[in-house]
């Protein structure tokens, strides 16, 4: 194991694309292999894959980078868990649940509204999804 730098590629997340409605009649374990992608729109995985056992972090070390990969944020030690803050994929409320992740920046509660926090936007920058990244532009123009 060596350790990895800022910017290089972890995943790259695939599957099939649904809407809501699709998702919410199928198996409900299909959700937590989900990734939405775009306004009413999700990845979900056709075949497992390691891609979609990403936990959540408030403090992550990784990060989007356009629509489907996961890359460094940081350098990762050996044997340091990769997270990432779902606030930077989910802009709806399919997925929300109390976090454990014992950060000293844990919000308490991942919801599908904590994109619009301005610290979140500070912090991860352009590593939200292209659809996140157009809900924060737009809110920054109206205020």
């Amino acid at each position: 194991m060596r350790r990895i730098e800022p910017g290089e590629r972890l995943a790259a997340f695939g599957g099939a694309v649904m809407t809501a409605a699709d998702l919410a009649v199928r198996d409900p374990g299909l959700r937590r292999l989900s990734l939405q992608i775009d306004e009413d729109l999700y990845l979900v995985s056709v075949v497992e894959s390691p891609a979609d056992w990403f936990n959540h972090g408030c403090d992550p070390n990784a990060g989007l980078q356009g629509q489907l990969s996961l890359v460094a944020l940081r350098p990762i030690e050996p044997g340091e868990e990769v997270v990432y803050d779902y606030a930077m994929t989910d802009g709806s409320p399919y997925d929300e649940f109390e976090c454990a992740c014992g950060s000293q920046r844990c919000r308490g509660r991942v919801s599908g509204d904590d994109w619009r926090l301005a610290e979140l936007w500070q912090r991860y920058g352009n590593h939200f999804s292209p659809y996140l990244l157009n809900r924060i532009e737009g809110l920054r123009r109206s205020t």
